[in-house]
């Protein structure tokens, strides 16, 4: 297998790299992000999770947006998440107005 580092140097489209991390989150935390994965359309809850972080990144930091994590986009869009629902995710973010969670966008 050839390290993404190196296929993004002969690439058009690079991917970005990404690293495992660990993390320890009590068992009723799980089950909260597995009920709410599922109800927004999330396969696991890992994409439930990065779409959390980002958007508290979005809030604290106006340099960082969601608009440029375009790998985290594209698996939306696969995920079946509306053009129209990411649309208004990244106009909510660059407002720097989260004030809306996604669930309530997805009900639209």
């Amino acid at each position: 297998m050839i390290p993404v580092r190196i296929k993004n140097k002969f690439s058009d489209h690079p991917q970005k790299v990404m690293r495992p991390i660990s993390i320890r989150l009590s068992e009723e935390m799980i089950e909260l992000l597995s009920a709410t994965a599922a109800d927004l359309g999330f396969k696991r809850i890992q994409g439930l999770i990065r779409l959390y972080i980002r958007q508290g990144l979005d809030r604290d930091h106006q340099d960082y947006t969601l608009a440029h994590d375009e790998v985290f986009i594209e698996k939306l869009r696969k995920h079946g998440v509306s053009q129209r629902i990411i649309d208004e995710a990244i106009k909510d973010t660059h407002n720097n107005n989260i004030s809306q969670p996604l669930s309530e966008l997805q009900d639209k």
